[in-house]
């Protein structure tokens, strides 16, 4: 397991801290940040669509400015799955079903849900379905851009009545969304359909894949060449190290890795606003630097591990 709460090693909490962790790791009634980000992609993509098909924009433009405006919906949708964006669970998923359906209305929240769920159960292990974005070098954009359609199928095939479930709700969005889009090109909208929606998507997913699913649960083997984190040094075996952190940069890689830069705090405490990993991070570590800690120094892929206490408190 790679909660804090569920491991048979967890980062013990000082009393003193407790309270402080538990407000930041928790939910808000709604965390308005995330709806902020939310409404920036639901405004942001509307007039995109609008600036294009009025001849405004060119479809090139527009299809660079859908990346920009469906880039956070990592953020919206991820923060949903594990119910930070608000602690009323049907505003919670509405919130991230919007969010997700301007990006990729295909797919259901409950389609991700399961699989990421699985992730965070066995991370970097076997069964992680997260294993599908790791491969060989050639195979990476294709596999970035269409792990989506992966998750679908590990639901599927994962024998478990949860995850055929999630599929079988996806199905009426497929349909709808196939419909839409064949009916639109038919009325001569294939080439917009492509350019604002298709090829942004994809390359949004891509992008996300690289970003929070590939890059954080990087590692080196013996010759210094990139592998995925291996079983031996999966999250099971060594909580603190299953998952890096990316030290370094922290004002830019904030806004663009949406505060996953602290991959390590989603990991240890999945229930925390994306935008509350700094402030865990700073509230808890010198707890974590006594720890193992795998950390990506500045744009290295390969993190580097630091045994237990060999890093002192507000190093780099």
């Amino acid at each position: 397991m790679s909660s804090n709460a569920s491991s048979k090693n967890p980062v013990p909490v000082p009393a003193a801290k407790k309270a402080e962790l538990y407000r930041l790791t928790n939910p808000a009634k709604v965390a308005w940040p995330t709806v902020a980000l939310m409404l920036y992609i639901v405004v942001g993509v509307l007039a995109t669509y609008a600036a294009a098909l009025t001849g405004f924009i060119p479809l090139w433009a527009g299809t660079l400015l859908n990346i920009v405006f469906m880039w956070p919906v990592f953020h919206v949708a991820h923060d949903a799955l594990h119910r930070s964006a608000s602690s009323n669970v049907d505003l919670n998923d509405w919130i991230g079903r919007i969010g997700l359906g301007m990006v990729v209305p295909h797919v259901s929240l409950g389609v991700f849900r399961y699989s990421h769920m699985i992730h965070h159960r066995f991370t970097n292990d076997p069964q992680d379905p997260d294993h599908f974005v790791h491969g060989s070098w050639w195979t990476l954009p294709l596999r970035w851009m269409f792990f989506d359609v992966y998750y679908a199928w590990y639901n599927l095939k994962s024998g478990d009545p949860r995850g055929r479930k999630s599929v079988n709700e996806t199905l009426p969005y497929v349909v709808v969304t196939i419909a839409v889009a064949l009916g639109l090109t038919w009325l001569g909208y294939g080439r917009e359909v492509l350019m604002l929606w298709l090829i942004p998507s994809r390359i949004t997913l891509g992008l996300i894949a690289f970003t929070f699913l590939w890059l954080p649960h990087l590692d080196g083997d013996e010759h210094g060449e990139l592998q995925h984190i291996t079983t031996s040094a999966s999250t099971t075996n060594n909580l603190t190290a299953g998952t890096t952190m990316r030290m370094g940069h922290e004002s830019l890689l904030r806004p663009l890795m949406q505060w996953h830069n602290y991959h390590l705090i989603h990991h240890l405490w999945p229930t925390t606003p994306s935008y509350n990993h700094e402030k865990v991070w700073q509230l808890m570590e010198p707890e974590l630097r006594s720890r193992d800690l795998r950390i990506q120094h500045g744009f290295d892929l390969i993190p580097t591990l630091h045994p237990g206490g060999t890093t002192a408190v507000g190093a780099s």
